[in-house]
């Protein structure tokens, strides 16, 4: 805000230097390759090594954990220049800010560690909230974890997941209380090589086919309850 109160708009030297930094990834790493990637619908793995080289796979962890610890701002500048290139693979890029969320907001410092660690060491992550029966209704959502003793039995389906086939882990929203509705939901951490977690083939979009879009399936997979973001609820 300047002297005067009057909000001011302008990007800071920084800002302006990571727009730039995006800008030219976008110019010279992806918009050469978008075509490739749409037609062949492959993972452009090549594309986000080099991504996460410079860091563009972190922006929203905090520096503490070996992230950039960027702004929301300052995300939605790299997101606006990496979507130029390809949308597809800046979706693909952008996907372990949005899993890694939930361990932001609500993880333990253990679990921050070894999860951001993870992404930093370059591990993908993906969300998982919608399923086949609930989109945009978020609590209408049917898969469950049922407590154990020290661990959740976890079963459902999610759907349109971006990032399925090539996550390590999955962030996983679950209700532990049905009868409570939403208020009755809680998140998970759960590894891609659980026994019992499976995932479907990328599904045939119309669009962004560099970004891989699939189903992941949960079996009576067994969750340490050590791997609970948060309380239940």
């Amino acid at each position: 805000m300047s002297s005067n109160g009057a909000v001011n708009f302008q990007l800071s030297e920084e800002q302006k230097m990571i727009q730039q930094l995006a800008r030219k990834f976008a110019r010279e790493e992806m918009a050469p390759a978008a075509e490739h990637y749409d037609k062949s619908h492959e993972y452009p793995w090549p594309i986000i090594k080099k991504a996460q080289a410079l860091g563009l796979t972190t922006q929203n962890i905090p520096e503490a954990y070996g992230g950039m610890g960027l702004s929301l701002l300052e995300e939605v500048l790299i997101s606006e220049e990496l979507a130029w290139g390809c949308s597809g693979m800046s979706t693909a890029i952008a996907v372990n800010g949005l899993a890694v969320l939930p361990i932001l907001i609500a993880g333990n410092e253990a679990q921050k560690e070894e999860y951001c660690g993870r992404l930093v060491d370059g591990q993908m992550a993906a969300y998982c909230a919608t399923e086949p029966e609930a989109g945009s209704d978020v609590a209408g959502i049917k898969t469950n974890a049922r407590k154990e003793g020290d661990h959740y039995i976890l079963n459902g389906s999610k759907t349109f997941i971006t990032g399925a086939t090539v996550a390590n882990f999955y962030t996983v929203f679950a209700y532990t209380d049905p009868s409570q509705r939403y208020k009755g939901m809680s998140c998970f951490i759960v590894d891609r090589d659980w026994e019992g977690v499976s995932v479907g083939k990328p599904f045939d979009k119309m669009g962004q086919h560099a970004s891989d879009t699939a189903e992941v399936i949960f079996d009576n997979v067994k969750v340490p309850a050590t791997h609970l973001l948060g309380q239940e609820g």
